[in-house]
């Protein structure tokens, strides 16, 4: 059974490498380019990964992350859904930064842009292998 990503990103161009590199590995692709968009995508489709950029239009990333993790919460999201933050906004110097907006979000992990492939790649395995 192949695995659907929900990739969400504003810039085509990392949403086509990224795209590239997950179809390498066997994954599904669906691709979402704003917030909004990506809540229907997520709900209609039931990925089993989403790969969410932070900085996005309509909603960022952090309240899509948080809007699911709240409908899991309640049940009305049926399954569990890892999720990988993309952000260019590199918070790792401020440690209780991005401990609230981790929290806040739910999210499984947060990879930096710029980001390695292959890196990307291991982290979406790694979560798909061993559930969140």
């Amino acid at each position: 059974m192949t695995r659907k990503i929900l990739l969400v990103d504003d810039e085509p161009d990392v949403i086509e490498t990224v795209r590239f590199r997950l179809t390498q590995e066997g994954y599904e692709i669906l691709t979402a380019g704003d917030g909004l968009t990506a809540l229907d995508a997520a709900r209609s489709n039931q990925p089993d990964l989403l790969i969410l950029d932070v900085m996005l239009p309509g909603e960022n990333g952090y309240r899509v992350a948080h809007k699911l993790r709240e409908e899991q919460q309640a049940g009305t999201y049926p399954k569990p859904l890892p999720i990988i933050l993309l952000t260019a906004r590199d918070l790792s110097s401020d440690p209780e930064r991005e401990k609230i907006f981790m929290d806040f979000s739910g999210a499984d992990r947060v990879i930096y842009k710029p980001f390695d492939l292959d890196d990307l790649a291991a982290q979406v395995a790694e979560l798909l292998e061993g559930g969140v």
